[in-house]
């Protein structure tokens, strides 16, 4: 079997979100103290397999429903496309993504048992679970998708991330600042992707937010959800959560502007859509990269070279 399919099926570019939201959260624990190689890179592993389950499942039921063979692809939506061309077997792709699934839920049982079996560590991989295994049938047909994925790539990831490399009995206030950052951002991702799909999701019965509102109210909400990441950012700063130097994820406000502008122009079309979810997709890259910058920069500077005065504005950390 050609391992390129499999690469397509499996959307390895959007990978990158988790390869850049895990460290992020190691980097909050980083901060505090603590770090651990070893479940730094489990919780990788773990979480990049449940995020191309996810992929994987959602492609084999909306293949099964009719979803992707009444939609237009563009290079951001309609899925992978893979099913639709015949590329693999609906049994193929059913397979990988189970197996996928069952190897982020064992990597993240080895980790729950070996600190414990904590409460709030084993709520965490289960609400990621559940969402997986019932977003396309159940969540994204009823308007839940988005709050879910905002939750999952969001401060459960990072607060997760964090309780797993600390051993914490609280989960920190920062690392769920920083989580609700990256979260909408990616909840807009899925957002804006939806708008090439809606009519064909509303014929098989799929009715989420984009579907809901109608797509000319729906701009609105996109704008809503992507500026209230930059709010949460500024708020997370101002009021000492966050290190100061975590604003350098605000130099991507013009870059989100932009999108504003094209899907103000373009909600309605298709192909020329794809402009604005490809810089949108960007946007999201490059804010979170930049926050990781920031977090680097900051432990070099402060934890490692000993600067004397605090990252955090107000004197501290508050965790």
């Amino acid at each position: 079997m050609n391992y390129k399919i499999w690469l397509k099926e499996f959307r390895i570019p959007f990978l990158i979100l988790p390869v850049l939201f895990v460290p992020i959260g190691i980097a909050v624990a980083i901060g505090d103290g603590y770090f651990n190689a070893v479940y730094a890179v489990l919780t990788l592993i773990g979480v990049v397999s449940l995020h191309i389950s996810v992929n994987v499942l959602n492609d084999y039921f909306d293949y099964k429903s009719g979803i992707d063979t009444a939609t237009t692809p563009t290079p951001f939506s309609g899925g992978s496309r893979v099913l639709p061309e015949k590329l693999l077997t609906s049994n193929n792709v059913l397979t990988a993504g189970i197996l996928l699934l069952l190897l982020g839920s064992v990597i993240g049982g080895y980790i729950a048992y070996s600190l414990n079996f904590p409460t709030t560590l084993v709520a965490i991989i289960a609400i990621a679970i559940i969402s997986i295994v019932g977003y396309s049938k159940i969540f994204a047909a009823s308007g839940l998708g988005e709050i879910l994925v905002a939750l999952n790539f969001g401060p459960l990831l990072t607060a997760g991330t964090y309780y797993v490399q600390t051993g914490a009995t609280e989960i920190s206030t920062e690392s769920i600042y920083i989580g609700l950052v990256t979260g909408l951002l990616t909840a807009g991702i899925l957002y804006i992707n939806q708008f090439p799909d809606t009519t064909a999701d509303i014929s098989k019965g799929r009715r989420h937010l984009v579907a809901r509102l109608g797509k000319k109210r729906a701009v609105t909400g996109f704008k809503i959800i992507v500026s209230l990441a930059y709010v949460v950012l500024v708020v997370g700063i101002t009021t000492g959560y966050l290190p100061f130097l975590s604003a350098l994820g605000l130099l991507t406000i013009p870059q989100s502007r932009k999108t504003f502008k094209l899907l103000d122009n373009d909600y309605e079309g298709i192909e020329k859509l794809i402009p604005a979810m490809g810089n949108n997709v960007k946007t999201t890259i490059m804010t979170s990269a930049l926050i990781l910058v920031g977090y680097a920069i900051t432990a070099l500077i402060f934890q490692y070279w000993g600067f004397e005065f605090t990252p955090y504005i107000g004197g501290g950390s508050v965790s």
